[in-house]
């Protein structure tokens, strides 16, 4: 017996697809399918709040990050 971990995919006709790893021998198996609840897309969105409430812990939403950073290689660009 061997587990995978795998996604699927349900299209909006029912049809399920799978995509089964590399290194398994083409056949016919017998398989269970357990499925999450929630499609990935919302549990990655869920996540992507959750780590953004717990950053905003410590980084108000008005700084930006990506400004300072910009601004800290151009002066050291410039010490160069």
């Amino acid at each position: 017996m061997k587990t995978l971990e795998i996604i699927v995919t349900i299209t909006s006709d029912g049809t399920l697809l799978v995509n089964y790893p590399v290194d398994m021998p083409v056949g016919e198996y017998n398989a269970v399918l357990v499925l999450d609840e929630k499609p990935i897309d919302e549990r990655v969105q869920t996540s992507v709040k959750n780590a953004q409430n717990l950053f905003r812990q410590y980084i108000p939403a008005n700084k930006k990050l990506s400004e300072e950073l910009i601004q800290e290689r151009r002066l050291e660009a410039l010490s160069e």
